[in-house]
């Protein structure tokens, strides 16, 4: 058993301080008290990645072969797509909202049939936890729209036994102050607990079943 996450600065644990051990090793220690056995983790993410970047993850035969070894699997895309619109949206309009939820729709959909046409081919048990952004951008309208339609479009994904979601922007919405970070952006390390204790309540029935 093998836990990996993938994706852009919340996979990467941005958030955390130096000695506290983001969500996903959080997730991965609850795993191995479930499943008894250790669960060593992988990690192919970083706090720069845009869903592009991500997407251009898959074309490496390292990561692919990671990907057909670990059972356990987190994703996270889009949150840099939507801070660069933040950036460049001086007039307030959706176009630039717009264009980042359409290039991390379709680079999401890219990268979630990539990783399931993997483990089908592996014919193994898996699980597939795709973590969508929250809105860390206070009294903006255009932020809250398209942020909300990504995260439905990303629990509509969720439509298989062995994919899941978590939208962060729900789980969020009134402990913005408590479990993030003071620009908003990224989970301190309340946050990060709360993340590890949502996927944990998924349960891991399908990676017990019989392939």
């Amino acid at each position: 058993m093998k836990y990996l996450a993938i994706g852009d600065g919340l996979c990467a644990g941005k958030g955390t301080s130096l000695f506290t051990p983001s969500f996903v090793y959080q997730h991965a220690r609850m795993s191995e008290e479930v499943l008894s056995e250790r669960i060593p983790v992988m990690t192919r993410a970083h706090s720069s990645y845009r869903s592009n970047d991500i997407l251009e993850l898959l074309d490496e035969e390292d990561n692919i072969r990671e990907i057909k070894e670990s059972q356990i699997i987190v994703l996270s895309a889009g949150h840099n797509d939507f801070l660069d619109a933040f950036e460049r949206n001086e007039n307030e309009n959706d176009e630039d909202f717009y264009q980042a939820y359409r290039k991390s729709k379709s680079n999401l959909d890219d990268i979630i049939n990539k990783i399931c046409k993997v483990k089908k081919e592996e014919n193994d048990n898996y699980m597939l936890a795709i973590i969508g952004p929250h809105n860390s951008f206070e009294h903006h309208d255009q932020a809250e729209k398209w942020i909300n339609k990504y995260n439905n479009y990303i629990q509509c994904r969720s439509h298989s036994p062995c994919v899941y979601s978590v939208n962060l922007d729900h789980h969020f919405k009134d402990q913005i102050e408590n479990w993030c970070t003071r620009d908003r952006h990224y989970p301190n390390y309340l946050g990060h607990v709360e993340i590890a204790k949502k996927l944990h309540e998924y349960g891991y029935e399908h990676l017990k079943k019989e392939a």
